[in-house]
């Protein structure tokens, strides 16, 4: 491992409720709620939101101060789902109610005016440009509608070829979702008498809901189950349509549904609140914003729905067990990471592309240090040129062996406040300037020191091995790499180096596989940095994102371990983390660390091993989950 500095997890860092998006206003209705829309209309906006024995209609104009403008009663259901059309409003539910149409041409008094009864119950509704279609109903799997006279909608089509949970419209094409089957259909719907299968694909998961960019080149799937997440999806070729990254929050919970809005993807994540997702890179998608609205623990509750698209920019929530919640997203700020560089004698540029939602920018600010430094130095950045809303700052040139720490901050005229990385200076990015002093570095390219295995290992495959690692693919994605991180080395330990057709073949199954570092002497240093890189694989497969990468640590041998790293998320290529051992509990003259690849709830985790600089790093890749080492 490296010296003269310290090891930190960025990734463990404790989120607060909330990031870039801020509560307006709230209302409950003491029972449970289930999906919700939003409309504007006479410049007055409104919020409908489903409720156990009703559909509520709410005027969050002022939207610190929502009130009800009236109900429209219907049978016992936990499900409703709410579309808006040219003053009037679809309600469909999994009760034998029908669709129901109300006119809202009132807005104080929303009337009934029709009921659709071709159908008796539906799962979801869905409108675009004077259509309607209900999906998760019998007899037909797309029932679609003529709204040409709103109050009277007219059947003019059907599609039959499997049950759809949800679906997306855009242009002259379906977007729709076989939940039961984990199938996505694009379907031409240009003729709605006659609504013809374009192309469609299987994958590992529960396909739940989806989204399309308005180029119809990237669709991004929501997959409803425990561990389900988000994954985005190239389409520019239906002969060649392949996913290109993936987006989880915690393995344990559930995404909902999702909804896009100028490159950001807005969602409610049940237990995980309404998220901001942007993928402007749709290869590397940030989340930008979020607010939980419950600390409920489970896989169905809290935010069951949300809606982006008011034109005052508010977002509207509905929690099943707190009711609606009106926010605000403010500030996104975008930034790459500054990697380590050579002690060149230039100034550090810093680059950031920063949105606000909600009111123009006030400032913007890049706070860095010397990791020894007791006080931050601030500059103010400024607009520049290298991208829309683009903004750069300059650290000065900084000498051999310094450890930066740096953090951008943004305020704009509403007052939000909005930091990257989360946290601030409790939690920055950190670079290295020229060489630190190495107390230990292993580029694993001997295995001499290490340990596969010990008692209570019991996975049946895809056990630790040193190896030069080979690629595995899964369709067109890279799941485990080809070559470890070293610029010099070649061997690296790997979970399952055997390849074959089945790209899971020889990834973690039935439990977990363990390895050991060799137990390094630490020396009398002020402080000491653990750095490694890792290559993690759990987005593929069956129930993606439910497996684990572990590395924990003890003091010497025969103690008990304690948890240093823990995540399910997968990282589509190598990534750094950095540890300050300064952050440890315990003062430490030696150190060993345990890495554990699991796969207790299914079959499918994969790890391996390759050095880069300071100890090891890790990846994981196949159909589940592998994990590489490498030198840091």
């Amino acid at each position: 491992m490296k010296l003269n500095l310290i090891i930190l997890l960025f990734t463990y860092f404790l989120w607060a409720d909330s990031m870039n998006m801020q509560l307006i206003g709230h209302l409950g209705f003491e029972q449970e709620t289930s999906d919700i829309t939003g409309f504007e209309q006479n410049g007055r906006e409104f919020a409908v939101i489903g409720l156990l024995d009703a559909a509520a209609f709410v005027d969050i104009t002022d939207p610190s101060n929502p009130f009800e403008t009236g109900r429209i009663p219907g049978s016992y259901s936990i499900w409703r789902d709410l579309k808006y059309w040219n003053e009037h409003v679809y309600i469909g539910t999994e009760a034998n109610d029908g669709i129901k149409v109300v006119d809202v041409s009132d807005l104080d008094n929303p009337v009934l005016v029709n009921t659709i009864t071709d159908v008796d119950n539906s799962h979801n509704i869905h409108v675009y440009e004077g259509y309607l279609y209900i999906v998760g109903a019998d007899v037909h799997d797309i029932w679609i509608y003529d709204l040409s006279n709103p109050a009277n909608p007219e059947f003019i089509g059907a599609w039959d070829e499997d049950y759809i949970h949800d679906l997306d419209v855009y242009q002259d094409k379906a977007y729709a979702m076989g939940i039961y089957t984990s199938t996505a259909y694009i379907i031409d719907v240009s003729d709605k008498s006659n609504p013809q299968t374009i192309v469609s694909w299987s994958y590992s998961g529960m396909a739940h809901d989806c989204a399309v960019t308005p180029d119809e080149q990237i669709l991004v799937t929501a997959d409803e189950m425990e561990g389900g997440h988000l994954k985005i999806w190239d389409i520019s070729d239906y002969s060649n349509i392949f996913e290109i990254s993936s987006f989880q929050i915690n393995s344990s919970h559930s995404i909902h549904n999702i909804y896009y809005k100028n490159e950001i993807i807005f969602g409610s994540w049940y237990a995980d609140g309404t998220r901001a997702l942007n993928i402007s890179d749709p290869y590397n998608p940030v989340e930008v914003g979020y607010y939980d609205t419950s600390d409920i623990e489970g896989v169905y509750v809290g935010n069951w729905g949300t809606y982006p698209y008011l034109p005052s920019g508010l977002i509207i929530s509905s929690d099943t067990e707190t009711g609606l919640y009106i926010l605000e997203f403010g500030i996104s700020i975008n930034h790459t990471p500054i990697t380590d560089m050579p002690a060149d004698g230039d100034p550090i540029n810093v680059e950031a592309v920063i949105q606000s939602f909600s009111s123009e920018l006030s400032s913007v600010l890049l706070n860095y240090k010397n990791y020894f430094s007791e006080d931050w130095t601030v500059i103010e950045m400024d607009n520049c040129q290298f991208a829309v809303d683009g903004f750069c700052g300059e650290i000065p040139a900084q000498s051999d062996g310094s450890h930066i720490q740096y953090f951008i901050e943004a305020e704009n005229l509403d007052g939000q406040l909005s930091f990257s990385p989360i946290g601030g200076q409790d939690n920055p990015y950190t670079f290295n300037v020229g060489e630190l002093p190495i107390v230990y570095q292993d580029n694993i390219e001997s295995s001499a020191g290490w340990t596969i295995g010990e008692s209570g290992d019991d996975a049946t495959s895809g056990i630790w091995e040193w190896a030069d690692p080979n690629g595995v693919y899964e369709g067109n994605i890279l799941s485990q790499p080809e070559d470890d991180h070293s610029d010099f080395g070649q061997y690296c330990f790997v979970t399952g180096n055997s390849v074959s057709d089945n790209a899971g073949f020889d990834d973690v199954d039935g439990g977990v596989t363990s390895l050991l570092s060799p137990v390094y002497e630490l020396g009398d240093w002020e402080e000491i940095i653990l750095n490694f890189w890792y290559w993690y694989s759990n987005n593929l497969g069956d129930n993606p994102g439910s497996d684990h990468f572990v590395v924990e640590y003890r003091g010497a041998e025969h103690m008990p371990f304690h948890l240093l790293f823990d995540t399910t998320n997968s990282t589509n290529g190598w990534e750094n983390v950095t540890f300050y051992l300064s952050s440890l509990d315990t003062d430490l003259d030696q150190i060993q660390f345990r890495f554990s690849a699991s796969d207790y709830y299914y079959d499918v985790i994969k790890l391996a091993k390759n050095a880069d600089e300071v100890i090891k790093c890790f990846a994981t890749t196949g159909s589940g989950s592998h994990v590489l080492l490498i030198r840091t």
